[in-house]
């Protein structure tokens, strides 16, 4: 039985197993730390280099790139082996980081991020770029909005969209590996990239490598445009009637939409051909298309009450759907729809456009059977498993005049049975669940929900996804995992 625990180090090895990026990403973590150290705390620069377990690892690392220079002298012969090397190294790096933080939170008094001081987000992004360059992705517009991720993370989180807020450049790269190891396997109709390869007649191996890795990496790039007009109106605004009780105020809300007057409907016809009625009435309204804006809002007033202002409780006029948004970014990222239409080597991209725009939409559609829409359907699937790692807010009141944001984590990792194709999450942190309020069964009822507009068809394995809340016991000195309720959904 082959059983697999997905987790962020299976993620990272197993990106950092397929490239040179990666590797460098990890390699340069021991750098970072030291010039950090040298920089804001010398004294301790001098213990952290004699470090045996670093040194080690810094020792390796050296002695393994000078052996691939080695074999690749050898030829035919010496391009057999690095794959063996590749598995030691990353074995060799696995531990880097984990061991660095453990060692600089055992200096007394060293109150430093550590996720900042490695560069861990700046050098995910370039990372991330260096990657999908690798993997043969030339367009500089597509690029550009790879590069650009960390942006909107940045972007989404200093908004405040506390109410909305979750990690999403680390999501999606969980999303593109996770894919990327299911298109390899053989879930018994052969190799899953071959049959989906035969049912959109691209080449298989540019469907993993360049037109997976996009559908994954971008999928969820039309964020903060979806959410941003609700963000400032609702989040934002609420946020300044709290503050200012006593004060009569007004203002006009805030909007933003596309706009229509140039090429736009172009694009959005390229992402519709092909799909029912139903999808393309959702795609259209996800756009908000030829949505006219009033010219002028209605002013809003709030005059002083003795109890506070209400809430100023905003209805969108239109629903920009981030699955929308994202393929129409990825399609002008390739060129104008001319150039698109004449291109067959954008056929792959426009696929995966399609696969972007139709993964949100929570309506039961004919396009969601795999053989009808096989990147579309294996997008929502990946989508909706990886709950793994997902930060998700909670304001914690920390002193009697302020709150902090925490973010929580519900699940650390995904269990898979290949040979059955059955997927376990265990919620055992009971710390985040209380924090959070979670409610089993709500979760359990929304993932029914979102998982059931799939629909497997013959070419895709049945699907069992595990649902367990666990609450950790203490017997006999002993830790236990109590099961108090279970849920099981097929596909």
């Amino acid at each position: 039985m082959k059983d697999y625990r997905i987790d962020d180090d299976w993620i990272l090895n197993r990106i950092s197993g397929q490239s040179n990026s990666f590797s460098q990403w990890l390699s340069n973590i021991m750098n970072s730390v030291e010039k950090t150290l040298e920089e804001v705390y010398p004294e301790a620069l001098e213990e952290f280099k004699k470090d045996k377990k670093l040194v080690s690892f810094k020792d390796l690392d050296k002695d393994l790139s000078e052996a691939q220079k080695e074999l690749d002298k050898l030829g035919f012969f010496g391009k057999r082996i690095p794959s063996f090397a590749t598995k030691i190294l990353s074995g060799i790096q696995k531990p880097i980081e984990k061991h660095i933080k453990k060692y600089l939170k055992d200096i007394e008094g060293l109150d430093l991020d550590l996720d900042f001081i490695t560069g861990k987000k700046k050098d995910l992004s370039t990372a991330l770029f260096d990657v999908s360059k690798e993997r043969g992705i030339e367009s500089e517009g597509l690029l550009y909005l790879i590069r650009a991720l960390p942006d909107l993370e940045a972007f989404l989180y200093s908004t405040s969209v506390r109410k909305y807020y979750r990690d999403h450049t680390e999501h999606a790269l969980r999303v593109a590996v996770l894919g990327d190891f299911l298109l390899e396997q053989d879930l018994g109709q052969g190799s899953l990239e071959g049959v989906i390869s035969e049912l959109t007649e691209l080449d298989k191996n540019l469907l993993k490598d360049k037109f997976w890795w996009i559908t994954g990496l971008l999928h969820d790039i039309g964020y903060p445009l979806g959410k941003m007009t609700t963000a400032v109106n609702y989040s934002l605004l609420n946020q300044l009637l709290k503050c200012y009780p006593t004060l009569d105020l007004e203002f006009i809300p805030f909007e933003i939409n596309l706009a229509w007057k140039g090429e736009q409907e172009e694009y959005l016809k390229i992402i519709e051909e092909g799909l029912s009625k139903e999808a393309r009435e959702l795609i259209r309204q996800g756009a908000g298309f030829k949505y006219q804006s009033s010219s002028a809002q209605d002013t809003q007033t709030f005059l002083n009450q003795p109890n506070g202002h209400p809430e100023f409780k905003y209805k969108n006029p239109v629903e920009l759907d981030h699955g929308v948004i994202s393929a129409l970014s990825l399609l002008k990222g390739l060129g104008s729809p001319h150039e698109i239409k004449q291109n067959d080597e954008y056929d792959g991209y426009i696929l995966a456009a399609r696969a972007m725009a139709l993964h949100n939409f929570k309506a039961q559609l004919k396009d969601y059977v795999f053989e009808e829409q096989p990147l579309a359907f294996f997008l929502m699937l990946i989508d909706e498993l990886q709950e793994w790692g997902r930060p998700i807010p909670v304001q914690i009141r920390d002193t009697y005049f302020t709150t902090e944001l925490q973010k929580v984590t519900l699940l650390d990792e995904l269990l898979l049975s290949l040979d059955e194709f059955s997927w376990l999450m265990k919620f055992k942190n009971q710390q985040a669940k209380d924090l959070m309020k979670f409610n089993f069964n709500l979760f359990s009822n929304d993932k029914k929900k979102t998982f059931g507009r799939l629909k497997s068809g013959d070419l895709f394995p049945e699907t069992t996804i595990n649902l367990q809340d666990i609450k950790i016991i203490k017997e006999k000195k002993e830790m236990k995992e109590n099961i108090i309720a279970q849920d099981t959904i097929i596909i």
